[in-house]
């Protein structure tokens, strides 16, 4: 679906079918209705029945989901001739053919006045700027307890017995010298020995119980310090946790709070882009497996004889962690105290066990389980009965469409083979008006029902990838480092698979990576796999979902590549070996699997939640479909079609009274090509768009690429015939070189500003090669730059633009106009040539500016790989450098741009043109690194954008149609599509030319070939009939002349 076309659906209620028409924005309502009526007619007798009947009793059209906030019916007959985006008919509008019960017109938003709004009556949504809030990682470090203060490890008797042994032995001693000795004095000393070993003994007692309490209380004061400190620590991973679930649930809501958002056009809407850090990240559902964000740091110490526990006190009044210390008396009677731990194993245990998952003591909301699609490669899911498949598929689809534009995410899917077009309606309901499933694929549904549309759906990925592979191997090729290229994210949905191993695109398929690397996503290309068991998945699968019967959890996910823990390893063995000794011999049984749930996906369709829930999913889905096609600002009002007499300002009545005549002649006389080159070539949404080769402009010389279809022709012919129209033959020229066998230079040779054509298929009658024409077309070129050369030289001046006026000056002082200020104007040299024309009685010779344009130039590159001696590339850039002053200007055109671009073409071609072009490469080098007219939403047909130097000047428009009937009464053409549920669209369902019986009855006499261009181009013939005696202008002098006929007639008499 390009960007400036909807889809508009059609339901016929008294059989409850539906048809999806595709055609442009900005046709009328009254052509809108004729499409239906004469493409029903042409398709679907039926329905054509139906539709006539209605619309012969009836005034008013329902149409419901318009993008206005007014509640009425359109009343036909005062809006025919409205535009359809003026009604506020939008991508999933629905034109209702009622059966005979009423039906009630429906908004598509609860309320207009939106910020996001650019207007409110229009739904042009603005994709604001985006406020983007990530996580800085942060780290809990657990401080470790350290050595506890030592035990009072002597015991009471350990003090006294030694201080009664040396006390006795001393008495004992003193005894036996008394005894010896009868000297009073003796006694004496045993009585002091006495007090001092009772002394003694009371010391040491006081200061064994002193040493004891304060023991106890050092002990005591270590133990509750670090308890508060766990505390701390505690509290703070809890605070942490609820921190991260808040980020986490804002980050990634749930999906009632997505379809509130796109009610009211919340500005996250199509937010994310690709460099955000949660690019393609979507929320599964609620889970208790959700890991923090940030890291508690252990360091696990074993010691041999450390027997310090802890026991973890989780109640509300008594929130802490409590420090066991081991029994005083290994003997105690009293039981030990019950502990969760080793003190040493606290922080190892809290990071791998307490708190490795987010809201561990279960209160509140549980976190999202946020899953990053990117770099998956391929997600499979697996339910064996499929009662929530579709919910998930659903779920994931709207998710990732709220959060990311078109541009960077396109859906295929592949749905089980059906043939019933109901059922096939029924499943793509939701998705069919996506632009995300409108915009891959050019004229085919991005949706797979059979063989044949597979093979459709293959080709065209195929073909994408094939390039993208391509450019990633040139760019590795290349010494230089490339930037990551940023390319449409495709998601291919498989439901079932049509043979791909069989087919060319099978070899796009993720493969497993390097054990332990992650799979890098380096294409842009991520599948999703529905499959009913494990065996059917592909090779590779970077996740797996599984659909349980749990109502705790009805899925759990895994990674591929699984990395365990000991911990878990042997917990999972543990379990494992309670109900089979050798459970462990599976692999499967060691996976550890995120458990979640999502009542937004697990749901009962049949019961009232589930209708409500399902209806508000459709309700979401219609209303995001229709909010991208009015969002793109640059573009979104650029109309579809725009005349070259529309663009003038000429009407039928101009034309049938030949004024465009006089208006052509009004532009000969005050144009001055010195001083602009200045015409429109089309308009946009802010009106006329121009084009001015000026030097000091836009110009000298230009790019112009585009597709076959394009139209690169058209937009250069309405340059060209601008140009003609607004400047004398006198002083501007065409020449013209068409290697695409002269269709685009026959239809202006005729004109007298053209000096001379040169095709590839001119001298094929005279038996003269191509590669003989463009040898003597460049011999041409270099003759005519030495003879500016000479003229300029003669005059004294160094511009083209300088002897112009210079001998427009001498012309009129020649014709009679002679005054002072002519005088002045000439230089000494001027003068002299003024004087020797007035004696030889002759005029100066004109000059004029040159337009060159060479369209498939890149077929002078093939010519010149076949040529040894001349370089036709090189030599036209040597052209457009030397002819800069010399009023040369030239425009190069190809359809395939690239790699033909040279760095001496990009310095001298200051403008570029760019239609739809085939690849991202080719808009980049024509558009300044910018991939925008290769997107798939480009529209061809004359939509181009108009870049001038790096982006002085960067315009989006539509160019004018030459190609017209120069009676404006006749309507430009209409067409609609027909969407089919699967494979290639019918492009034919209606052609105003073809099947309008009132077009073609005011067509009938009207001759198709007398088009605006045509009209032009013999208004300025029948000028230059009348110029005798160049009364009008100056005839140019003609520069390159048609080979000679190899055979002439001889007209001579013979008596």
């Amino acid at each position: 679906m390009k960007n400036n076309e909807l889809l508009l659906t059609v339901s016929f209620q008294q059989d409850n079918t539906e048809l999806v028409l595709l055609m442009d924005k900005d046709i009328t309502l009254k052509a809108m209705l004729e499409a239906l009526f004469y493409g029903l007619k042409q398709n679907d007798r039926t329905h054509f029945a139906l539709f006539k009947a209605y619309a012969r009793t009836h005034r008013d059209l329902m149409v419901l989901y318009r993008a206005i906030n007014e509640l009425s019916f359109i009343d036909v007959g005062a809006n025919a001739d409205k535009k359809l985006y003026e009604l506020g008919i939008v991508t999933t509008s629905c034109v209702v053919i009622p059966s005979s019960g009423q039906v009630a017109l429906q908004r598509l938003f609860p309320d207009y006045r939106m910020p996001s709004l650019i207007d409110n009556r229009r739904l042009e949504y603005n994709i604001s700027t985006r406020r983007i809030a990530v996580a800085e990682p942060s780290v809990i470090d657990i401080i470790p307890p350290g050595e506890m203060p030592g035990k009072h490890k002597r015991k009471f008797w350990d003090i006294i017995i030694p201080t009664v042994i040396s006390m006795g032995a001393l008495f004992a001693g003193r005894s036996l010298m008394a005894l010896f000795n009868d000297n009073a004095s003796g006694f004496s000393m045993i009585a002091m020995l006495m007090v001092t070993s009772v002394s003694t003994m009371a010391t040491q007692t006081y200061n064994f119980f002193k040493q004891g309490r304060d023991n106890e209380k050092s002990i005591s004061e270590w133990k509750s310090n670090y308890e508060n400190y766990l505390t701390r620590i505690w509290n703070r991973i809890l605070d942490w946790q609820k921190s991260d679930i808040n980020y986490l649930r804002t980050t990634y809501p749930n999906m009632d709070e997505l379809f509130a958002k796109t009610a009211v056009l919340d500005r996250a809407i199509f937010a994310r882009s690709q460099n955000d850090s949660d690019f393609f990240k979507i929320n599964l559902g609620k889970s208790s497996q959700v890991q923090p964000m940030f890291e508690i740091k252990n360091d696990k110490k074993d010691e041999m004889f450390y027997d310090i526990g802890y026991r973890i006190h989780k109640d509300d009044e008594d929130r802490r962690i409590e420090i066991i210390l081991p029994p005083k008396k290994k003997n105690a009677k009293q039981p030990p105290q019950t502990r969760d731990g080793l003190l040493t194993d606290l922080a190892y245990n809290l990071s791998t066990k307490t708190f490795r998952y987010l809201n561990a003591e279960r209160e509140g909301e549980l976190p999202p389980l946020v899953l990053d699609l990117q770099n998956c490669g391929a997600l499979g899911i697996i339910e064996p009965q499929r009662r929530y498949t579709d919910n998930l598929i659903e779920h994931l689809v709207f998710e990732l469409a709220y959060y990311h534009t078109p541009e960077d995410l396109q859906f295929v899917f592949f749905f089980d083979p059906d043939d019933n077009e109901a059922r096939r309606q029924e499943k793509i309901r939701n998705y069919r008006y996506l632009p995300h499933l409108n915009e891959l694929f050019e004229d085919a549904s991005q949706f797979v029902f059979d063989k044949q549309s597979a093979g459709i759906a293959f080709g065209k990925l195929q073909t994408i990838m094939g390039e993208r592979v391509k450019k990633a191997d040139d760019d590795a090729e290349k010494s230089e480092k490339q930037t990551k290229e940023l390319y449409t994210q495709i998601v291919c949905v498989v439901f079932h698979d049509y043979n791909i191993k069989e087919t060319g695109f099978s070899k796009y398929l993720p493969t497993p990576p390097v054990e332990g690397e992650p799979y890098v996503n380096e294409n842009g290309l991520t599948f999703v796999f529905a499959c009913r068991h494990l065996a059917q998945l592909p090779r590779y699968c970077g996740n797996i979902i599984e659909v349980t019967d749990n109502t705790q959890s009805h899925a759990k996910v895994s990674d591929r590549y699984n990395v365990l823990s000991r911990e878990t390893l042997n917990s999972l063995s543990k379990s494992g070996s309670q109900t089979n000794a050798n459970v462990t011999s599976d692999i499967e049984n060691l996976i550890d699997y995120i458990k979640f749930n999502n009542e937004f996906v697990f749901y009962d369709k049949s019961q009232s939640s589930g209708i409500a829930l399902k209806k508000a999913y459709s309700d979401a889905y219609r209303r995001l479909s229709a909010i991208y096609y009015r969002r793109i600002a640059e573009n979104g009002n650029v109309p579809s079609m725009v005349t070259l007499f529309e663009m003038y300002g000429y009407t039928p009545e101009m034309v049938s009274e030949n004024k465009i005549r006089d208006i052509i002649l009004e532009n000969w006389k005050k144009s001055d090509v010195t001083r602009d080159l200045d015409v429109p070539i089309g308009k946009n949404e802010h009106g006329l768009v121009n084009l001015n080769l000026y030097e000091k402009a836009d110009g000298p010389h230009m790019l112009v690429a585009g597709t076959t279809g394009s139209g690169k022709s058209e937009t250069i012919i309405t340059y060209l015939i601008g140009l003609c129209m607004k400047y004398s033959p006198t002083y501007l020229n065409l020449m013209l070189v068409d290697m695409k066998g002269g269709g685009f230079s026959n239809r202006l040779r005729t004109l007298p500003h053209c000096v001379g054509v040169v095709d590839d298929t001119a001298g094929e009658s005279e038996g003269i090669s191509a590669f003989y024409m463009l040898k003597r077309f460049l011999e041409v070129l270099n003759a005519e730059i030495k003879r500016r050369k000479i003229l300029l030289n003669s005059f004294g001046v160094d511009t083209a633009d300088a002897y112009i006026r210079a001998e427009q000056v001498v012309t009129r002082i020649l014709n009679g106009e002679e005054n002072e200020d002519l005088l002045n104007a000439l230089n000494p040299t001027q003068k002299k040539r003024l004087e020797e024309f007035r004696a030889n009685g002759t005029r100066p010779t004109s000059l004029s500016h040159l337009v060159l344009v060479v369209d498939e130039f890149t077929e002078l590159k093939r010519f010149s790989s076949e040529s040894d001696d001349i370089d036709f590339i090189a030599e036209i850039t040597t052209i457009a450098r030397v002819g800069r002053t010399l009023g040369f200007h030239i425009i190069l055109v190809s359809q395939n741009i690239e790699g033909a671009i040279t760095e001496d073409i990009r310095i001298n071609s200051k403008s570029r043109i760019c239609l739809k072009v085939a690849t991202r490469t080719a808009s980049k080098e024509m558009l300044d690194g910018r991939p925008d007219a290769a997107s798939p939403t480009m529209p061809g047909n004359g939509r181009a954008y108009l870049l001038v130097g790096t982006g002085s000047k960067f315009v989006y428009f539509q160019s004018a149609y030459t190609g017209a009937n120069k009676d404006e009464k006749i309507e430009p053409p209409v067409s609609a599509g027909l969407v089919s549920s699967c494979g290639s669209f019918n492009s034919e369902f209606y052609q105003s030319s073809k099947h309008n019986a009132r077009i073609r009855q005011a067509s009938r006499n009207v001759n198709e070939y007398d088009t605006q261009l045509s009209y032009a181009v013999r208004t300025i013939e029948a000028i230059t009939d009348a110029n005798r005696n160049e009364s009008i202008f100056r005839y140019p002098r003609v520069i390159f002349k048609n080979p000679l006929k190899a055979v002439y007639p001889d007209l001579t008499e013979w008596r």
